[in-house]
């Protein structure tokens, strides 16, 4: 037991350590009790104006909400957050694609950004851009309009070849901002729609390999050696 809490104190000293040595607000470094996991370290890697345009510093986290509110002198013009520290974002990867995400205080998206990821089709074979378009093309949209349309119709063009992928990061942003929205009494209880599945029978192409990989269609492959 006292071995892990000097893990967790020296992980906290590290962290405090890096964000004043990348300029960050030292509000944020001292604010131990309110630490929200990975998103304080991806902070550091980024400026204010980076998720909220015109913000120049970061505030101390939220209480009780893994948030930070991001400022322009002395106003707060919006918050900073982690998708994954709301909602469950694994890709077809298995694990979490982490998106920082900035937020007004009516639920408008001013900026994102992938910090984190293993999905193999992006790693090998989609360009990084291509992602981070996609992502940009959620800036100025409202997440609590969003959260009200069929996920059937993406407010963003997919990514050929990387359908789960994107799918999973455009639907991550939705639903995260949404709690954020709620964690700050910004909107009701949660509502989540009932999503109903089908299958596109008209669809007959033959896709190559990249292709299934990259939309989700093949998951794994198992090869065993015949007797």
């Amino acid at each position: 037991m006292r071995f892990r809490r000097v893990q967790r104190w020296v992980g906290s000293a590290l962290v405090a350590l890096l964000l004043l040595l990348t300029g960050i607000a030292p509000d944020i470094a001292t604010a131990e009790a309110a630490d929200s996991g990975r998103l304080l370290p991806y902070l550091a890697k980024l400026q204010p104006s980076d998720l909220v345009p015109g913000a120049d510093r970061f505030g101390t986290p939220t209480p009780n909400s893994p948030t930070v509110p991001v400022y322009k002198g002395e106003a707060v013009v919006g918050h900073a957050y982690l998708t994954s520290d709301f909602v469950n974002t694994t890709g077809y990867s298995g694990r979490p694609i982490d998106v920082v995400v900035g937020l007004t205080a009516d639920g408008t998206v001013t900026g994102a950004r992938l910090m984190d990821h293993h999905e193999p089709i992006v790693l090998i074979g989609i360009p990084p851009a291509r992602i981070a378009g996609f992502i940009n093309g959620y800036v100025g949209k409202n997440v609590l309009t969003l959260a009200t349309q069929s996920a059937a119709s993406p407010p963003v063009d997919i990514v050929s070849g990387a359908t789960v992928t994107v799918m999973v990061i455009g639907d991550s942003i939705i639903r995260s901002g949404k709690k954020v929205m709620q964690s700050l009494g910004k909107a009701g209880p949660d509502s989540a729609p009932t999503i109903v599945k089908s299958v596109d029978l008209s669809k007959t192409a033959v896709e190559d390999w990249t292709t299934l990989i990259g939309d989700g269609s093949v998951r794994r492959l198992t090869l065993t050696v015949g007797r």
